[in-house]
Formats: structure tokens, C-alpha cells, sequence
């Protein structure tokens, strides 16, 4: 009796093990990595090499995972839109600008997108719109790796 009951017992777990899998597995699927990120505008203080505050994304560079959803919410304190261009990824998602009020300050607008990376590697992002105008479009000016200056309108896309 009791090895009968054990093999029963055993045999609807065994039947039961893929639902439970299965299950756990689209969660997981369905939850995909998140990443809050913000846009600064030049006021706000964070300074060049210039010496004089620019428009800037934080993070620059981030982190993803290959064939994972990554969700971006970005929020904007500064009056402009910017993007997060990257065209490798297919990436071109638009960050809506902040509202400007009366006084001069800007109350932030949060924007919400999608990717999914198919493939490992680095990967660099620009904004594609014209912004910093306050010093010149210094952040829009060439980086190292093409347009946009690292660290402030453009960055890496890591993929693991």
C-alpha cells in the first residue's frame, strides 16, 4: 500500500511539473527588465568639460539582456523632447518634453517604451533631436563614436 501510494503520488507530480513550469516561465517571460531613466536640462547643473551645464540622460549607458523586453520610463525635466536612437537595435523612441510654466521651470512628463535586443554586444545610442541650445548644442555636437557627446546625448546599450 504504501508503494502504491508513493508511485501514485509521484506520478501526479511528475504530470503536474510542466503546468507548474510552463506557468513560472511566462511570468518570467512576460516581466522582462525595467530601467527608469531621466533627461536633465542644461539649469539643472550638470556641467561638461566646458565648465557649463548641459542637457543630459542618466543613465548614458545601460544594461540588457539579449531576447528580454526591456521597459523604459523615462522622465524629462527639461522643456524639449530627446530620443533614444539606436539603429543597430532598431531603437528610435521618442521622450516627450516637459511642460514649461510661467516661471521658467518645467514640470516633468514621463515617457514609457519598449525594446527587445536579439543580439549580445555593445551598441550605441544618440539623441537625434536638436537640443542644448542654452551653450551652443554642445551635447549634440560629435562624440567619439559619432554624434552626441558620451555621457550627456548619447551612450552604450549594453546586451548580455
Amino acid at each position: 500500500m504504501t508503494t502504491r501510494r508513493a508511485i501514485l503520488s509521484g506520478a501526479a507530480l511528475l504530470a503536474a511539473a510542466p503546468l507548474v513550469t510552463t506557468a513560472v516561465r511566462r511570468v518570467e517571460a512576460a516581466a522582462g527588465d525595467k530601467l527608469e531613466m531621466y533627461v536633465f536640462r542644461g539649469t539643472q547643473g550638470i556641467k561638461g568639460p566646458d565648465g557649463k551645464p548641459h542637457d543630459t540622460v542618466v543613465p548614458a549607458n545601460f544594461v540588457v539582456h539579449a531576447g528580454v523586453p526591456m521597459t523604459v520610463t523615462a522622465v524629462n525635466y527639461d522643456e524639449g523632447a530627446h530620443t533614444i536612437t539606436c539603429p543597430e537595435l532598431n531603437l528610435d523612441a521618442t521622450i516627450k518634453g516637459g511642460h514649461e510654466n510661467a516661471d521658467q521651470t518645467v514640470t516633468p512628463v514621463t515617457s514609457t517604451f519598449t525594446f527587445t535586443a536579439a543580439k549580445k554586444g555593445t551598441y550605441r545610442w544618440y539623441c537625434k533631436l536638436p537640443c542644448d541650445a542654452g551653450h551652443g548644442y554642445w551635447a549634440m555636437g560629435a562624440g567619439f563614436g559619432g554624434p552626441g557627446k558620451e555621457g550627456f546625448m548619447s551612450g552604450d546599450i549594453i546586451v548580455l
